[in-house]
């Protein structure tokens, strides 16, 4: 018994496709996708109506730590730079949950990803005063909406002695775990802050740990200025000499978070690189101030992220295009299309499953929506569309691994209206916690 959905436009990314006809489910996997698909005695049938069916979503970078952060107290002295931000607002939050505010957050995040089509998250966890267990917990969350994730722990030195250890061995413990289960459904990266919080130990201890586990080191490189002045400072290195010290760059399924302001000899690296993947972040690079990332200098396309400003891929893409135009490094028309395929690429080898593809084997995380062009719909003119026409406001139905999470706009695969009621009192608590953290 399976789901056949007919009468629909199939819309598939990266590459771009748009084929008219139906796709049929079975077993959690596309099994058939064309005009000649025809359901099977007992098959759910959905008429789609004319209206645009497509893969499920990949957030490239995301932080659902802040997924409560709405009405947070506001930070007691006023950031004036971007280390700032970080110390006055961010790093107080992260060291203000605890197990409860961990999976709320989970939830929470998760669930917004859902209404907007995104259906797996790769994410960058930090909680310095409840780490151990502390994925498994977020995980827990997350599993609760039904979507997929590529977790993993913070490492960093910032605030406790036996931090970086702790932060290790977190990520040493979920990365078994999911290497033990092998579902598809989550895995683990070895997570690490940025090189300026890190010593030289702990960062050696990343890079040996996730050549040792087999997986990727998920790291925020060239955010602002301040990664490479204080790594210069602390360590007498400029960050990508001290990556190659410590051998990240050898790593292979690496994420290199925003990379806003890497110079052009570092760009080089990247490119001749096939072991990292950048990730790109248009919106939260331009509320912290930290400048535009040269993406149209590198060679491969960068994952596009939200880095925790809420889960829109859509907007994200728009952010993307606009923005190259006014950093003055205009991308080709369409390519935050190639960058949201980048996240489903590097999302698949991670979960070892098919993603972001209308093809049978792929797995069947599908997004119904209730866009129905009022123009002509192409391959050649999808990213128009993509761009300047559809949104989140158009999702429908959403279904991952073939079972459905989302229905006509409601919620069904768990209690969306007692969680938000209990998390807004997590929430108060994480917010009091919060304000009663110094930032000296």
């Amino acid at each position: 018994m399976g789901t056949v959905f007919q009468n629909a436009i199939l819309v598939q990314l990266d590459p771009p496709k748009v084929e008219h006809g139906g796709l049929r489910v079975s077993d959690g996997k596309i099994v058939a996708v064309g005009k000649g698909v025809s359901p099977e005695p007992g098959d759910d049938v959905i008429d789609c109506g004319g209206a645009v069916l497509m893969p499920g979503l990949v957030n490239g970078h995301t932080h659902l730590y802040s997924a409560l952060a709405a009405g947070m107290p506001a930070a007691p002295k006023t950031p004036t730079n971007f280390y700032e931000i970080l110390k006055y607002i961010w790093w107080r939050l992260d060291r203000a949950h605890d197990v409860q505010s961990i999976r709320a957050s989970g939830q929470i995040g998760a669930l917004a990803a859902l209404r907007c089509g995104t259906t797996t998250l790769i994410d960058h966890h930090a909680s310095p005063d409840a780490i151990e267990g502390s994925l498994s917990e977020l995980e827990g969350g997350i599993a609760e909406a039904g979507c997929r994730g590529v977790l993993c722990y913070e490492t960093t030195d910032r605030n406790h002695p036996d931090e970086a250890r702790r932060g290790l061995d977190e990520n040493e413990r979920f990365v078994l775990l999911c290497q033990k289960r092998d579902n598809g459904r989550f895995a683990a990266m070895v997570g690490a802050h940025a090189s300026f919080t890190l010593n030289d130990d702990s960062l050696a201890g990343c890079a040996d740990l996730a050549k040792e586990l087999g997986v990727g080191v998920h790291i925020h490189v060239a955010e602002d200025p301040c990664d490479e002045a204080m790594t210069k400072a602390g360590y007498g290195s400029n960050l990508f000499d001290r990556f190659t010290q410590h051998g990240l760059l050898d790593i292979p399924g690496t994420i290199f978070a925003h990379g806003t302001h890497l110079s052009e000899a570092d760009i080089d690296v990247v490119n001749q690189c096939d072991t990292i993947t950048m990730a790109h972040n248009t919106n939260s690079n331009m509320n912290n101030g930290v400048g535009y990332a040269p993406v149209a200098k590198f060679k491969r396309p960068p994952m596009l992220g939200t880095d925790g400003i809420g889960a829109d891929m859509w907007r994200e893409a728009r952010t993307a295009q606009f923005k190259s135009h006014d950093g003055q490094l205009p991308l080709p028309f369409g390519r935050p299309l190639d960058m949201i395929g980048e996240s489903a690429r590097f999302a698949s080898k991670c979960l070892g499953v098919k993603l972001g593809l209308l093809e049978p084997g792929a797995e069947a995380d599908l997004v119904l929506t209730r866009y129905v062009p009022a123009t002509p719909l192409s391959a050649d003119n999808l990213a128009g569309h993509m761009i300047y026409a559809m949104g989140p406001e158009f999702v429908s139905d959403v279904m991952i691994g073939g079972v459905w999470k989302l229905r006509s706009g409601a919620v069904v695969s768990c209690d969306e209206v007692a969680i938000r009621a209990q998390s807004a009192e997590i929430a108060r608590g994480l917010h009091e916690r919060m304000s009663e953290i110094s930032c000296d």
